[in-house]
């Protein structure tokens, strides 16, 4: 079932307009006066206002002034009011190039929290995730607490999109204590029955309970409609007694029509009438399928149309309504998002693995400086007398070796995070094929069913359109299954191995014209590897050609496949600007690589070419 997270983006409309930052930006009495003006034009929503905006921009430019940030920020605040968002996102990003000298002045913090709305009205998860977690770090080094709890809620959000449950847990609870510490009572309710629900969807009965009951308590203090609508939701779907189920569904359709909100009403319907068909209601049942359905096309709601058709269809073909039935199979087999995007899956995830270990790398560094102090300091008291130097030598090698042990233990710690990130996207993936499989391939096969049946019982014109809407299924089903099978295993590359593969992948990529890629093979042997090292080296080849795609700004790159003294080489080169960093720590990416290889026996290394460009090298014993 697909989850029904409901809650609102609440930093869309409390946390842009409630920063310190904006608030304590010194612009002097010449731009207080132009932005007077500025801002009588918009209320007064007359047509050149963007002209007056453009003017004081131009000005602060010409007279480099320290708050350009701050100016960028408006514009790009005016462009989101306007639901423009591919110009705020330009001009947001400009206020993070240009930081205000005076970190208290900076609009970073507004700006991110912009480009992070406007990412997720993009559907772009990936940079809406990455641009929060930036308004985390800045609010966890001293922000509004409350508005920090409502920041990791809407991370939650998110990363229930991404099916990462773990984490989306962990930044719930994270919001609710928060939340707690500070006596909230605008929100918290609804955050409790996030997690209920949450908890319900794991299939841990107890804690669903709890705190949805928790919920449905606070809410009674502050009257939060969502959190009444959604903990009656999950109780209705966990309570196995099917009156007091219906009870809790009656319950959220009530206060979801109070909400008077249409996303929230058709998820109530759509569930009351689950609970309405269990009872063999299924006349009244439908109505409220039926409506449900109506709500969602109206408001373009996908994923809410995807269900509420399902259980429309359900309850048309129980009550032998088999024409009607077929006409919601059909919506809900086109509407099916059957196949999501595993590559940004992957990515949002590998944000969140990154963001835990930066917490580890910083502890590292800090360490290391540490160590670094505890020299000078030894050398300072070197200076001092021969009997100084031989206590403070002992107590420096003791002091040197805990540090040291620290670091490792620390270095330890983060291999781990990493080795459990590989581990826990392998059961994603696995998850993931199973759903598609379940709620794609075999959703769109029983819509096909379900139209051939009714077949029979409709007109001969009728029937030619029945049957071309059948074909259609087939074929979208068909595409699906082969693009399933694709991403298990490229079929070029089991089909005719790894040279055949890459140069297949570069063909691909030349034909974007982004990057012209060459892959050459001088008698490197590669038939002599097993399918399953050249399917791992296949994806290290993937990874380094992003890489060049996405950082080196290179025209040109090589693939050269050989066979050395240590065994095959793959040497990746471009002509772009160079990489400076270290594959060991200084890149997640260039660190999941080299310790895939170490664990098979080969080794990586990239460096900067004197040319110009970058060269990586991958060895592996054949």
């Amino acid at each position: 079932m697909k989850k029904l997270i409901f809650i609102s983006f609440f930093l869309l409309s409390i946390l842009t307009n409630a920063q310190n930052r904006v608030e304590n930006v010194n612009i002097g009495p010449k731009f207080k006066t132009l932005f007077i003006e500025f801002e009588n034009c918009v209320d007064a929503k007359k047509e050149n206002c963007i002209a007056l905006l453009n003017n004081i921009i131009k000005k602060g430019k010409s007279e480099n002034v320290p708050f350009l940030d701050y100016l960028y920020f408006k514009k790009a605040y005016y462009f989101w009011n306007r639901k423009e968002v591919d110009s705020t996102i330009f001009y947001s990003q400009l206020a993070i190039k240009n930081p205000n000298p005076t970190v208290k002045e900076r609009s970073d913090l507004e700006a991110h929290n912009l480009l992070g709305s406007a990412y997720y009205l993009k559907g772009d998860l990936h940079s809406a995730i990455e641009n929060f977690l930036k308004v985390a770090n800045i609010l966890e080094d001293g922000g509004n607490p409350i508005h920090l709890g409502y920041l990791y809620s809407n991370i939650a959000t998110l990363l229930g999109e991404t099916k990462n449950d773990d984490k989306q847990l962990e930044y719930l609870q994270k919001s609710y204590h928060l939340l707690k510490e500070n006596n909230d009572k605008r929100f918290i309710a609804t955050v409790a029955s996030n997690i209920g629900l949450l908890y319900y969807h794991v299939k841990d009965t107890l804690n669903t309970v709890k705190w949805s009951e928790k919920a449905l308590e606070l809410a009674k203090s502050s009257t939060d409609l969502i959190a009444l609508t959604q903990s009656n939701l999950t109780l209705s779907l966990i309570e196995k007694n099917l009156n007091k189920s219906e009870q809790y569904a009656k319950l959220s359709v009530k206060y979801a029509e109070e909400l008077n909100d249409k996303s929230h009403t058709a998820r109530a319907y759509t569930t009351y009438a689950d609970a309405l068909e269990k009872l063999g209601k299924s006349t009244q049942a439908l109505k409220y399928a039926e409506n449900a359905v109506k709500l969602t096309q109206e408001i373009g709601d996908k994923n809410n149309l995807i269900r509420a058709s399902k259980t429309a269809g359900t309850i048309s073909y129980n009550l032998d309504q088999k024409e009607k039935a077929a006409e919601f199979f059909f919506t809900y087999a086109i509407w099916k998002d059957s196949i999501s995007s595993v590559e940004k899956t992957r990515e949002i995830n590998e944000i969140h693995a990154k963001y835990e270990t930066e917490k580890k790398e910083k502890q590292i560094v800090e360490q290391e400086l540490k160590i670094q102090k505890q020299r000078s300091n030894f050398l300072y008291a070197v200076m001092g007398s021969l009997f100084l130097i031989s206590i403070l030598s002992g107590i420096f090698i003791y002091n040197r070796s805990e540090q040291k042990s620290k670091l490792k233990q620390l270095q330890q710690e983060k291999e781990n995070s990493i080795l459990n990130s590989f581990i826990l996207g392998e059961e994603r993936e696995r998850r993931r094929i199973s759903q598609e499989l379940h709620d794609g391939v075999a959703a769109m096969i029983g819509a096909a069913k379900m139209s051939l049946e009714s077949i029979p019982h409709l007109s001969d014109e009728k029937k030619l359109e029945q049957l071309s809407k059948v074909k259609n299924i087939l074929d979208d089903t068909h595409s699906d299954v082969r693009h399933i099978a694709h991403n298990l295993m490229p079929t070029v590359l089991e089909k005719e191995g790894l040279i055949k593969a890459t140069s297949h992948f570069a063909s691909e990529i030349n034909e974007t014209k982004l990057v012209k890629i060459t892959v050459t093979d001088k008698s490197s042997n590669i038939e002599m590897l097993s399918p399953q090292l050249q399917l791992m080296l296949f994806r290290v080849i993937q990874e380094l050609v992003n890489n060049i795609i996405k950082h080196s700004q290179a025209q040109n790159a090589e693939i050269a496949f050989s066979n050395g003294e240590n065994g095959l080489q793959i040497e990746i080169s471009d002509d772009g600007i160079g990489y400076e960093g270290n594959n060991s720590t200084g890149n997640q990416g260039l660190y999941t690589i080299n310790q895939r290889l170490k664990s098979i026996g080969g080794n990586f290394k990239i460096t900067k070419k004197q040319s110009g460009g970058t060269q990586a090298k991958v060895v592996m014993s054949l």
